[in-house]
């Protein structure tokens, strides 16, 4: 009996070592758990702010590449600046009326404007309107085929003048020596296009500087 209890006795003391051991084991592998869990939570904080540190580089890529862009641009600009621009640009503005008559013919009322854009001087201005048909509109204006006409009229620019009409051509000039400085508007104002049947009519423009011509940026269409 007393062997038994002896026994028992030794079996209690030998799980409650167990018992504390295991106990301890736990709360070493509950530490590291814990330990792991938040060295997680750090590698994670960390790779967040490597991916805003990526975003960031490639935003600054970005940002960098606009500037070299924006700077070529304008280093480009300032070589084009210190050479000769010649260019022009024209338009036709005008307003159309059409008759309640349909037999009546439509009219046209416009000018046709000239700018130099570049930014050297353009002289002697010659513009040619012309229409197609030729015989589908009568075109009149400030111009005449005398050099005697008040100031910042226009007159014939050939010498065969009658024949370019009848072509549907008319070539005309400033009677006065005219020079368009840069940003400067020149207009052949007010014609007045009588329309008798479908027809079209372009503009050009030329300079000593611009021999090639420049046509205008739009023209005149009437359907009738």
């Amino acid at each position: 009996m007393n062997n038994q209890h002896i026994q028992l006795q030794q079996k209690i003391i030998h799980y409650r070592s167990e018992v504390a051991k295991y106990k301890q084991l736990l709360q070493l592998a509950e530490t590291e758990l814990k330990r792991e869990q938040l060295r997680n939570q750090y590698v994670q904080k960390q790779l967040e702010q490597m991916d805003e540190y990526e975003r960031t580089i490639e935003h600054l890529k970005q940002q960098l590449l606009f500037y070299e862009v924006a700077l070529e641009e304008e280093k480009k600009r300032k070589k084009e600046m210190k050479q000769d621009i010649v260019r022009a640009h024209a338009y036709f503005a005008y307003a159309v009326m059409i008759s309640e008559e349909k037999e009546e013919p439509t009219t046209v009322i416009g000018d046709f404007v000239i700018e130099n854009i570049g930014n050297t001087p353009l002289n002697d201005p010659i513009i040619c309107l012309r229409l197609r048909p030729a015989h589908h509109a009568q075109l009149s204006g400030k111009f005449s085929f005398r050099h005697v006409q008040e100031e910042g009229g226009w007159t014939f620019a050939v010498d065969n003048w009658r024949e370019k009409m009848k072509e549907g051509e008319y070539w005309l000039k400033p009677i006065d020596e005219t020079t368009l400085l840069p940003n400067e508007q020149l207009r052949f104002p007010s014609f007045e296009l009588r329309v008798i049947q479908t027809v079209v009519v372009e503009g050009f423009v030329y300079f000593r500087q611009l021999k090639q011509g420049v046509s205008s940026f739009n023209h005149i269409v009437i359907n009738k």
